[in-house]
């Protein structure tokens, strides 16, 4: 047989899954139009209630925007730095939409459902060898439609988390793939593989919290009905990937904003306990929501339950498929990974998404063979049922609403300092510039006026001097200490209202603004 034959044989399966990825992307791009439509009012308009409105989405898109216009660079971010392989991704879309937040936002979300397709075809590959390529990628897209569904589908933001410019998307896909890496069948990939996920792991910590109880369940089982020998090799490729992690984390530490270990806080805890209810309360109350968050947690259960199955068959059976340890730790990762957090002190409603969505990727990934052509077309069907609810036919004409967004506060100070620059705290800071008209930016302090190094490019403060602060008494956090500003740098040489708690304090002055340039010249940042 010529040498050449397989490589030409492979030709087909990679178009195929190419253009399954791409049909993935244009899917996703028709779910965010769908929903960027809404009334930007209506929490189920999630491109305009969550990716313009939530502090953390906009970091990337600000990094690059740094980096783009060549300013210092002394960025730090949370301690999911999430470097990769979100940084590359946010880099791309940045370059696609010219620099444009709205495209910005779009094209990420259909890139990152894109590769979260390829994550769990990589997985369908390893755990069910016998499908054929075409077989695969149905499979796959059987697995990948709750991730076009669900962002269709009610008011919480959690079922569009994969679609954001954050650490969600590095997280989910290495919890998807990393049983793929013991799985696979040639050593180059599975070394490509260890390397990719270290460097999303130190970029994605909560990833390893996730995947370790059944990454630990599934290694002890291996040890007792292979014995130690037999286990070496995996333990060596689990072990050599946390040490290369480790040391990638150590390397990343000047991008944290702070350490991981802050948040292990039992009074910090207790607050992140007691909020769930209140939260899982209000999305209750959608009807959608209402419904699939219990199916959610069903799905969960169902998970937890057949990763027992599993291993009660490998300690039984006589020759053991090593895919049943996949199993486990998948079916562990939901609920599994939840008790890590608790037992870290960690736990909140952000990280809720591998309890409450990837079940729906995992169940569904395991559709019989045979019966995979009809669920992907019923899937699909009824895939377009809920596009034509919950807006086809209507909100795609008005996605106008999404692109040009801007809010009544950015209004009001793009009016009173256009293209000028200021200080705010940090949901302020890190949202309201984004959809700025005039080219206003806001550099991010805490409440006492003080720099922040929370998600922020602490370079920003020390080099370029503000003229104006805005007060907002309705923001997520303790509003800017107004008579603590007054006091440091003299009254303000204007005000101006933007509602009856928001004010826009400007400084004129030439004396004023060498006090407040000084100041934050040699002022520390401090964390959020």
């Amino acid at each position: 047989m010529d040498g050449s034959t397989p490589r030409a044989s492979r030709l087909p399966a990679i178009g195929v899954i190419a253009g399954a990825a791409a049909l993935v992307a244009a899917l996703t791009t028709a779910v965010f139009l769908i929903r960027a439509g809404g009334d930007p009012a209506d929490a189920a308009t999630w491109p305009i209630t969550w990716e313009l409105r939530s502090s953390d989405n906009g970091s990337l898109f600000q990094f690059l925007q740094d980096a783009v216009a060549g300013r210092p660079l002394d960025w730090r971010f949370s301690p999911q730095v999430y470097v990769f392989p979100e940084l590359p991704l946010s880099a791309l879309a940045f370059a696609v939409a010219g620099g444009s937040v709205y495209g910005y936002y779009l094209v990420v979300a259909a890139s990152a459902n894109a590769l979260m397709f390829l994550a769990i075809l990589a997985l369908a590959r390893v755990l069910f060898p016998a499908d054929r390529p075409v077989q695969s990628v149905l499979r796959a897209g059987i697995a990948t439609l709750p991730l076009l569904a669900l962002p269709l589908i009610g008011t919480s933001w959690i079922f569009s988390f994969h679609l954001a410019p954050t650490y969600y998307l590095g997280m989910y896909a290495a919890l998807i793939v990393s049983p793929v890496v013991v799985l696979a069948r040639t050593r180059g990939v599975r070394i490509a593989l260890a390397g990719a996920l270290a460097l999303t792991a130190a970029s994605n910590p909560l990833a390893l919290l996730f995947a370790a109880p059944g990454t630990a369940i599934a290694l002890v089982l291996l040890v007792i009905r292979r014995g130690s020998r037999a286990a070496l090799r995996p333990v060596a490729l689990v072990g050599g990937m946390l040490a290369v992690t480790l040391v990638l984390r150590v390397l990343m530490t000047p991008l944290q904003g702070t350490s991981p270990f802050t948040y292990v806080d039992a009074g910090v805890f207790a607050r992140r306990l007691a909020a769930i209810g209140p939260y899982y309360g209000y999305q209750m109350r959608d009807a959608a929501a209402g419904l699939l968050i219990p199916l959610g947690i069903a799905l969960a259960i169902l998970c937890l339950v057949v990763a027992g199955l599993a291993a009660g068959v490998w300690l039984r059976a006589r020759t053991p498929d090593p895919r049943l340890l996949a199993v486990v730790l998948l079916g562990t990762v939901p609920l599994g990974g939840l008790a890590a957090t608790y037992l870290m002190m960690i736990t909140h409603y952000y990280y809720f998404w591998p309890v409450l969505v990837l079940p729906f990727v995992l169940v569904l990934l395991a559709v019989p063979r045979v019966a995979l052509p009809s669920v992907l077309a019923g899937g699909a069907a009824g895939l377009l049922a809920i596009a034509i609810v919950t807006g086809l036919t209507t909100n795609l004409a008005t996605a106008s609403r999404f692109f040009g967004y801007r809010g009544d506060e950015m209004a009001c100070i793009d009016a009173a300092v256009p293209g000028q620059t200021g200080y705010a705290t940090f949901s302020d800071a890190r949202r309201l510039s984004l959809t700025s008209r005039t080219g206003v930016r806001l550099i991010q302090v805490v409440a006492d006026g003080t720099p922040s190094n929370w998600l922020a490019n602490t370079a920003t403060p020390r080099t370029v001097t503000g003229t104006f602060f805005y007060v907002n008494g309705y923001g997520d956090e303790r509003e800017l200490d107004e008579q603590g500003m007054r006091d440091r740098f003299g009254p303000p040489d204007r005000e101006v209202g933007c509602s009856d708690r928001q004010r826009i304090l400007i400084y004129d002055d030439p004396e004023k603004i060498a006090l407040i340039t000084r100041f934050y010249a040699e002022t520390r940042a401090h964390p959020r």
